[in-house]
This record gives C-alpha cells, sequence and structure tokens, in this order.
C-alpha cells in the first residue's frame, strides 16, 4: 500500500448538525463519492423523491468536501476501529441543499 496519499470525497449530510459534532459516530451510515457532480445528482434525487411523498418534509442537506489524513497503518487502523471520522483531516460545506423553492 502506497503511505502518505491524501484523498479527497464528497458526501452530503444533514445540515442541522452542529459542525463540532459532524463526525461524531452516530450510528448512521456516511456515503461517499469521488465528485462533486455525483454527489449532488444523489442529493437532489432524493429530495425530489421525498417532495413526491406528501406525509414527509425534506430538511436541509450540506453537500462536503472531505479531505483524508495521509494513508499509513495508524489512520486505515482507525478509520476501520474508530469510522470515518477518524479519517478526515479536513472538510467543507459546499452546497447547501433545501427544499426545491430554496435552491
Amino acid at each position: 500500500m502506497a503511505e502518505g496519499l491524501v484523498f479527497t470525497f464528497y458526501t452530503y449530510a444533514d445540515a442541522r448538525i452542529p459542525l463540532d459534532e459532524r463526525w461524531k459516530p452516530t450510528g448512521l451510515r456516511d456515503i461517499f463519492f469521488d465528485n462533486y457532480e455525483e454527489v449532488r445528482r444523489t442529493v437532489l434525487a432524493m429530495r425530489d423523491d421525498i417532495a413526491a411523498d406528501p406525509d414527509m418534509e425534506w430538511e436541509a442537506t450540506n453537500i462536503e468536501k472531505v479531505e483524508t489524513v495521509p494513508v499509513c497503518q495508524s489512520s486505515v487502523l482507525a478509520l476501520l476501529n474508530e469510522g470515518p471520522g477518524a479519517f478526515v483531516d479536513h472538510y467543507e460545506v459546499l452546497e447547501t441543499i433545501g427544499r426545491q423553492h430554496e435552491s
């Protein structure tokens, strides 16, 4: 395994989560993408599906850019044992997707 590589991924999260709690384990799985366009398409499709159901309400969702810590044996071990938060060095909110009339 090549060590020291840093990767950039994209993901999404409920915009109501405070930034200082974003990477704490919740039991909910984070889904990661390798490009911004793919995560944005996924979030917009989810919003459309939820908007089509009168019993559901869309919550604002952040699209995030995530940079990993450098890859090494200890960082992979932390990822496996502690979850994605242990592998995130930096992240930023790129866009917040609100209701259809808010975007």
